[in-house]
């Protein structure tokens, strides 16, 4: 149901104006409203020669406490330059990975400044040349309560902007930007957020939700995002400027079918802005990576859209670089441990944490109602929901638990994709939540023809199934007028329903005081995507 019901957003298309999208995307991104520009404390700490360019090694403070390391590729000369910001993936050695250093030399080669800027945290890069490791974990579930990690990242990006701004040698009329994987996922917001940005190239990311909406990174599940629609709609919030789309042939996370169709999505979109011609397609031979052809044609399009230039399919490397994982042979780059490469040394790398953001963001005012009649899906579209026979009392507790009481219904919290949930920006609770209110008698009149308007699968969802298992052998329609539930999860649960059915007594083994009491118990099951922006609406509830 889960998967059916992303799919289902992103092939709809939101209908919003951009301004709306972009509002709603800063909120998933939890940027809304957009931090406040304090000061950089930029300093560059050193400069590395080399034939061609040289690289600067910059330090700043995106928030106030919140350190950024970056490596800056300028060519050769006075300028001023055009820009490219370079977002990278979960590539283990960040700036200093051999593909990262190689895409800023061959930018540089061709006349582009280009800012390749540390990803906040720690994914797969716990090593000495990830200079932000101290800002925490990505795989972090508590974070999608109200810190976005692409949040941070963009945020990163456009502070960096900020600071080539305040130089001559830098030409911030003509800005590009480009990444692969998690990259290109930083790429793909912060275009859509930063009108300074004149085009973009995300590589290896942006393929609709409707081909694939299991994308394991943690940290690429924003809070809501789906309320935005597909990553094309994303994109479409800059039209009609300039986009192409880079994908790999062996791609399994982000295939080529999924490119293909995004690039469909998104030339309709600008056809209807007599665009079309802004948007373009590269399937490059290869895996999930950012290789020299990918480069060669990033660099064809930066310099049509940058400098000018006819358009070609593609610029021949000056100084051909190490490839992609087919070819992995270095050359060209420096090794990964030269001690060259690093902006600080270990002791200098402390920094605001993404959980002192979050706790931050939990403090602030809410700005929105929480309106559970207006978020209720019709999950019926998306598998078969069926009416139960039950009594004027109904238990429910966590599943994966010892039954409390005879006939307890265990609720399958461990069985449900979180990811997709985040997506979608709706906890465990209010979605299992929803489903009962459908389910049990005295539920919406209604409801089967407002929910089965789509084409219905003929799964059972396995709660639905227990449901009707346990209270089957009930002889009438009762429409429960109580319901008793143990464990934090299900005490969860049971709270969400009485909003949507205001006269049920519930009576909870656990009392929840607010969103950041997740954050406190531990409990991942507890998580409210977007909770920050979302007023408490419990309080009646547990008061009953």
């Amino acid at each position: 149901m889960l998967e059916a019901r992303v799919k289902d957003l992103a092939q709809r298309s939101s209908g919003q104006e951009p301004e709306e999208a972009r509002r709603l995307l800063l909120k998933s991104l939890g940027l809304y409203p957009l931090p406040r520009r304090t000061d950089l404390r930029a300093q560059v700490v050193g400069s590395i020669k080399r034939d061609g360019y040289r690289i600067e090694k910059l330090r700043y403070e995106s928030q106030p406490g919140l350190l950024a390391t970056a490596h800056l590729y300028i060519p050769d000369g006075s300028g001023p330059f055009p820009v490219v910001l370079s977002p990278h993936g979960h590539f283990q050695f960040k700036k200093s990975q051999p593909m990262i250093q190689a895409r800023g030399i061959s930018l540089a080669l061709e006349g582009f400044a280009t800012l390749i800027v540390d990803s906040p945290g720690v994914s797969w890069d716990r090593n000495p040349q990830n200079e932000r490791l101290a800002i925490g974990e990505h795989n972090d579930w508590f974070l999608s309560l109200g810190v976005s990690i692409q949040g941070v990242y963009a945020w990163d990006l456009m502070r960096g902007l900020d600071y080539l701004e305040t130089r001559a040698d830098m030409d911030c009329s003509k800005v590009g930007i480009t990444g692969a994987s998690g990259g290109g996922t930083a790429a793909l917001y912060t275009f859509a957020i930063d009108d300074r940005i004149t085009c973009a190239v995300p590589v290896c990311f942006a393929t609709s939700l409707e081909v694939n909406p299991h994308n394991g990174c943690l940290c690429n599940h924003v809070p809501g995002v789906l309320n935005c629609g597909d990553r094309t709609d994303i994109l479409a919030i800059r039209a009609p400027k300039p986009v192409m789309l880079v994908g790999a042939t062996i791609d399994e996370e982000y295939p080529p079918e999924g490119h293909q169709r995004a690039y469909e999505k998104l030339r309709a979109i600008y056809r209807g802005r007599k665009a079309e011609s802004n948007v373009r397609l590269e399937l490059i031979e290869g895996k999930h990576d950012y290789n020299r052809r990918m480069r060669e044609v990033m660099v064809a399009f930066m310099r049509e859209h940058l400098l000018g230039e006819p358009s070609r399919p593609f610029c021949p490397e000056k100084r051909p670089m190490t490839d992609g994982e087919t070819n992995p042979y270095q050359v060209g780059t420096a090794d990964v441990a030269d001690p060259r490469l690093q902006v600080t040394t270990w002791y200098q790398r402390e920094s605001k944490s993404f959980r002192d953001l979050l706790e931050e963001s939990l403090r602030e005012e809410t700005t929105d109602p929480f309106e559970a009649h207006k978020r209720l899906v019709g999950w019926g579209r998306y598998g078969r929901i069926e009416r139960v026979k039950t009594t004027d009392s109904v238990s429910l507790h966590d599943g994966g638990t010892p039954d409390p009481t005879p006939g307890s219904i265990g609720l399958p919290f461990q069985d449900l994709d979180q990811r997709l949930a985040i997506y979608l920006g709706l906890s465990l609770p209010e979605i299992i939540a929803q489903i009962l209110h459908y389910t049990l008698p005295g539920g919406p009149e209604g409801w089967e023809a407002s929910t089965l308007s789509g084409n219905p699968t003929d799964a059972l969802t396995s709660m639905i199934a227990s449901v009707k298992t346990l209270v089957g052998n009930a002889q009438t329609q009762i429409a429960p007028k109580k319901i008793i539930a143990v464990g934090a999860a299900s005490s969860f649960t049971a709270m969400y329903i009485k909003l949507l059915r205001p006269d049920l007594e519930i009576e909870t083994s656990h009392s929840l005081g607010g969103w950041q009491e997740a954050l406190e118990r531990n409990d991942r099951l507890l998580i409210q995507p977007g909770a920050r922006y979302l007023r408490w609406p419990f309080n009646q509830a547990q008061k009953d």
